[in-house]
């Protein structure tokens, strides 16, 4: 990985086409996928799909993952339901990463409640993963992190690394909402916090990724993948001043706080045409058996469901 940073080329992310098509009958949408190691070639893929109220839901699915290649087994199963009324999940439930620490599997997922005008809220929950059964249990019925003398507008954890028995998360926080002629516009971006046990975070105060200019508002679910003594992230950015909807864009970091942003080595963008051609967000890297591989979503924020991609090796 430190060549390839060194030599300031592009990562080649070789398309596979979609994973899975947005089809779950009384759903669409399949957005944000995340998976994690169940075993031999098989994982475990998480994702979301929203309601006839748009009511955000997370679905469960084992996948192959040999060659290159992913595909889903079977029929995905709904896992994780929105919260009681009141709650902080009560409008929906997103899937944002799976991770294991000491044989447990969790999954962290974004609850979502909205607010007057078209504002909202959305703030971290932790649930445990039964791989077997392919069920998931909310560990609290409040958020893990969330809403704080920190994170005033909201919290939402998206990407997570153990490392040394210290949890570390790089989330979303809102940094404000303005109002323009077409309603409240969001502005949100990037932040990380560290714990000892995943549920209980010290914040860090600032942005780990300054906005680009001044088009650029928002940037989407970031994945973070360790390797080799360095850190790389992918994640979801918008706006350029031609160029409205998402974007992959890439960062590098050798202690996983200050950034180096260079999305011209991202190395994946929309196609010319199809289900990924107007927008591409939402990343998720992970590696098995070598190979390393990018689930993401296209057009819609998911409306057309994921996809996958594979890296080329280098020569």
């Amino acid at each position: 990985m430190k060549n390839r940073l060194n030599s300031k080329k592009p990562f080649t992310w070789k398309k596979q086409g979609l994973v899975f098509e947005a089809n779950v009958p009384g759903f669409t949408h399949g957005s944000h996928p995340c998976a994690i190691h169940y075993k031999d070639d098989i994982f475990v893929v998480a994702f979301t799909c929203r309601d006839a109220n748009r009511r955000s839901h997370v679905f469960l699915s084992y996948a192959s993952v040999s060659d290159g290649k992913i595909s889903l087994m079977g029929s995905p199963k709904v896992a994780l339901l929105p919260g009681d009324p009141g709650t902080f999940d009560c409008d929906g439930v997103i899937s944002v990463c799976l991770i294991k620490h000491k044989e447990q599997l969790y999954l962290y997922y974004v609850g979502w409640q909205n607010l007057p005008e078209g504002l909202w809220i959305c703030d971290t929950g932790r649930a445990k993963l039964d791989a077997v059964n392919l069920t998931l249990t909310k560990e609290f019925l409040g958020p893990v992190l969330g809403r704080d003398k920190h994170n005033p507008l909201f919290a939402a954890a998206t990407a997570f690394h153990i490392r040394d028995d210290v949890w570390h998360t790089w989330y979303n926080s809102g940094v404000k909402w303005e109002k323009t002629d077409k309603g409240w516009h969001h502005h949100y971006g990037i932040h990380h916090a560290q714990s000892s046990d995943g549920v209980d975070w010290v914040c860090d105060p600032g942005l780990c990724i300054p906005f680009a200019d001044e088009y650029e508002y928002a940037f989407g679910r970031p994945t973070v993948f360790y390797k080799d003594g360095t850190y790389l992230m992918w994640f979801a950015h918008r706006a350029t001043k031609d160029i409205e909807t998402y974007r992959i864009g890439f960062a590098s970091s050798s202690d996983g706080l200050a950034w180096d942003r260079n999305d011209a080595l991202s190395g994946i963008d929309v196609s010319p045409s199809g289900w990924d051609s107007e927008m591409i967000c939402y990343p998720y890297v992970f590696e098995h058996a070598r190979n390393m591989y990018m689930l993401y979503n296209g057009n819609g924020y998911g409306r057309t469901g994921f996809g996958s991609a594979v890296l080329e090796k280098a020569p």
